[in-house]
């Protein structure tokens, strides 16, 4: 008798044999019989390779801000499953998940689902129940075949495409927008964050009759100023700080879409200046140890996490780095190579994670002398602060699981504070 939210996760876990099962057939008829399809008033479904999560939060915040009731979804989770089901800022309790799961299982009879399908259907059912104005849908993976679609929504988002998750969703740019365009609706609206975008993304706009909004042209969020369009006007608005510490992009697709859904309370927008997301260049002070961490797992990311870092002068780092196996991990140490002066190689109790000594063999050569490999996140967070003694900046960054036992770790620390 599974009583838990573990007990119910682990059963979830389980059910069905393959891990991301690209298809919407069987998730779309559940959640027909659940009566989900439709599950807030209106709808954003977000896409793109990086920065969806910081999108969806400031999506919540500009919600807030306009005062309509929203729910939030996003995976995968740092520490606990709840974060990937938050009502108006509150994540979804342990009970509230239970029953969600309870009522999939009811109604799903004989038709096998997938943790992230389960998932998905008890953040749709969640928000139904809570008779929303808003749903803040994050695309899992891909977008075409990912679960999260079986849901029509008002705005579709697609942030900037690199290249990640080939094996699923091909090997180029223009094959990986096609999977994104997939959220497309005849008649829609795209907010399109990428300003260079793959040709098959706009074809597919095209095709699909969209109005598209493109950041640069429509959009923006550059030198300490937002602008958007409105009613086919464009507005903007001078920032009172022209740093954040989440992608711009991602900040001005979010005022674009609830411009197009005319819920824009642009005398909140100065709020997105602040706002954070863990696990995002977050910097926690150790009793004077400087730590970052980043959920940087691709390329792309990691250069944005290497510039950030530069930019707030952190020119010589130590770093904790652990990631799945399915990754371009020389691409990735290449891009922030140059700034790390000693490698603390870890992995965490995955099947997917990259072993240790396997990440060893991936560092150039004259990088290994100044690498170590440990066999816990825990352990090898425990070894770069003793080696820093305080003087040098941690910083922690590779596939989410990796970032969570950090700051799992971190959590129990009695000295350890947000900055």
């Amino acid at each position: 008798m599974r009583q838990t939210l573990e007990q119910w996760l682990d059963y979830v876990g389980g059910l069905h044999p393959i891990k991301w099962d690209l298809t919407l057939d069987r998730v779309s008829e559940v959640a027909r019989r659940l009566g989900v399809v439709q599950p807030a008033r209106q709808v954003i479904l977000v896409a793109g390779t990086n920065g969806k999560g910081s999108c969806c939060e400031a999506l919540a915040a500009l919600a807030t801000g306009a005062g309509v009731s929203f729910g939030v979804t996003t995976s995968p989770h740092l520490r606990r499953f709840n974060e990937r089901i938050r009502i108006n800022g509150v994540e979804a309790t342990d009970l509230q998940i239970i029953s969600a799961f309870e009522q999939i299982e009811s109604t799903r009879s004989d038709t096998s689902l997938s943790y992230f399908e389960f998932a998905c259907l008890a953040a749709l059912l969640l928000f139904k129940e809570a008779d929303l104005d808003l749903a803040i849908l994050e695309i899992g993976l891909g977008g075409r075949l990912d679960a999260m679609n079986l849901v029509d929504p008002d705005i579709s988002v697609i942030l900037p495409i690199a290249l990640d998750h080939q094996s699923y969703l091909g090997n180029t740019l223009e094959a990986i927008g096609f999977e994104k365009a997939g959220i497309l609706r005849r008649n829609g609206t795209l907010v399109l964050a990428d300003p260079e975008p793959p040709n098959s993304i706009l074809a597919e706009a095209l095709r699909q009759d969209c109005r598209v909004k493109q950041i640069g042209r429509d959009f923006d969020w550059a030198d300490g100023v937002v602008s958007w369009m409105m009613s086919e006007l464009r507005e903007s608005l001078t920032l009172p700080s022209a740093e954040t510490c989440l992608p711009s992009g991602s900040l001005a697709a979010a005022v674009q879409a609830m411009a197009e859904l005319d819920l824009l309370n642009s005398s909140s927008l100065g709020q997105l200046c602040n706002v954070s997301l863990l696990g995002r260049l977050t910097q926690i002070d150790l009793a004077g140890q400087r730590l970052y961490l980043d959920v940087a797992h691709n390329p792309q990311a990691v250069l944005r996490l290497a510039a950030e870092l530069s930019r707030r002068g952190c020119m010589s780092i130590r770093v904790v780095f652990g990631l799945y196996a399915d990754k371009d991990v020389q691409t990735m140490v290449a891009g922030i190579g140059s700034m790390v002066h000693f490698w603390h190689l870890t992995q965490v109790n995955e099947d997917r994670a990259l072993p240790a000594q396997e990440l060893m063999m991936c560092l150039p050569t004259a990088d290994q002398a100044q690498a170590e490999t440990s066999v816990s996140v825990q352990q090898a967070l425990e070894n770069a602060i003793r080696a820093s003694g305080g003087t040098d900046t941690i910083v922690v960054f590779g596939s989410f699981p990796v970032v969570g036992e950090a700051l799992e770790y971190l959590d129990l620390q009695s000295g350890a504070r947000l900055q």
